[in-house]
């Protein structure tokens, strides 16, 4: 029998899963409704602001990833 979700085996593999995770969990409703307000923070409003946030951190986590891939990938 297949199994069609992959576990991480490492620990930076879990540390990875988890960061991803955080910041799906910022781009959904109870955080974006914090954020969704009448606010405007250097010239766009806050929820914009919070969109380019995640946006980033997503690039900054994969960006991590593929380093930490690259390496192990090294020590084999």
């Amino acid at each position: 029998m297949k199994h069609y979700i992959v576990r991480p085996t490492t620990g930076r593999g879990w540390g990875l899963t988890l960061a991803f995770v955080v910041l799906i969990a910022a781009g959904i409703w109870p955080v974006i409704g914090w954020f969704n307000r009448a606010c405007v923070v250097l010239g766009l409003p806050l929820i914009a602001v919070w969109a380019y946030v995640i946006v980033f951190a997503c690039c900054g986590v994969m960006a991590i990833g593929n380093r930490l891939v690259e390496r192990s990938c090294d020590d084999e």
